[in-house]
């Protein structure tokens, strides 16, 4: 998430307010340093996140302060915002903060209706809270029947390749014919195993190419004659069918508590909000 700081706290703080209101009809109006109203003394008041709700009674305005602090919120941070709320008609205030708050401010946050709010980064301390949430389980499940053309045997004539790994290793030969011209063994290897995809499973299929004057290189003097190119084999069905299910696991990032509703929220670093009572 990267490192938190004053301008990245107040938009997660919108986002935040954002989504929990969705359910009770709350959108988010402003934010930010453009984010002003007008009181009626004429003087603009700059809001950190101001929210509206509409009903029969009319519009609603909620405005909510960020203070991105290493020490607790004071009590003229009530008074300020409690101020600009008077001047500009703003029904409802909230103070959202990293640190906590003073029992002066407990207290008259209270008693002019001002909402408080901790909202900051879990901390190893918070021994009470759960740092992985499952989110869910993901199953995976495909079937998928694969068949596989099977080599057994190469015959050279001279020399007769049965070893399977042997046998694998002859895509990476190549036939030197008496003219000079070269070709790739695999291009034998590839038309037969396209030979056995044609025929029944399990069945054992033999097929003689037109015979190659000539010698297979295969490094360190180790060439052999060809006296002739032949291939056994048959085709094979592999069951390829997936069945598996993996948890899906979130991390705690903030938690944040109303201070006076008794609510608390986490918010993980997938930006998935859970409410924990």
């Amino acid at each position: 998430m990267g490192e938190l700081d004053w301008k990245k706290y107040e938009q997660i703080t919108k986002y935040i307010y954002g989504i929990l209101g969705q359910r009770y009809g709350i959108k988010i109006r402003g934010y930010g340093k453009d984010c002003k109203v007008r009181g009626k003394s004429g003087v603009e008041h700059q809001i950190d996140v101001l929210t509206e709700q509409s009903d029969s009674r009319g519009l609603h305005l909620t405005a909510i302060e960020c203070k991105f602090l290493n020490q607790k919120v004071t009590k003229e941070t009530v008074m300020k915002l409690h101020s600009e709320m008077q001047d500009a008609e703003i029904e409802s205030g909230i103070i959202v903060c990293k640190s906590g708050f003073t029992k002066d401010t407990l207290a008259y946050a209270e008693h002019v209706g001002i909402k408080l709010v901790e909202f900051r980064e879990a901390a190893v301390k918070d021994m009470n809270v759960e740092k992985t949430m499952n989110v869910g389980v993901l199953a995976i499940r495909t079937k998928a029947i694969i068949r596989r053309p099977i080599i057994t045997r190469i015959d050279l004539g001279s020399e007769q390749i049965i070893d399977e790994h042997e046998i694998m290793a002859m895509h990476y030969s190549t036939v030197l014919i008496s003219e000079g011209k070269k070709v790739p063994f695999k291009n034998y290897m590839m038309s037969f195993s396209e030979e056995l995809h044609r025929q029944p499973l399990l069945q054992t299929t033999s097929r003689e190419y037109q015979p190659v004057i000539g010698k297979i290189e295969r490094g360190n003097n180790n060439d052999i004659i060809i006296e002739k190119i032949s291939f056994a084999g048959f085709l094979i069905e592999i069951d390829a069918s997936v069945n598996r299910s993996f948890r899906l696991t979130d991390q705690v990032w903030m938690i944040m508590k109303e201070i006076f509703d008794k609510k608390s929220y986490l918010l993980s670093e997938n930006g998935m909000i859970y409410d924990v009572g």
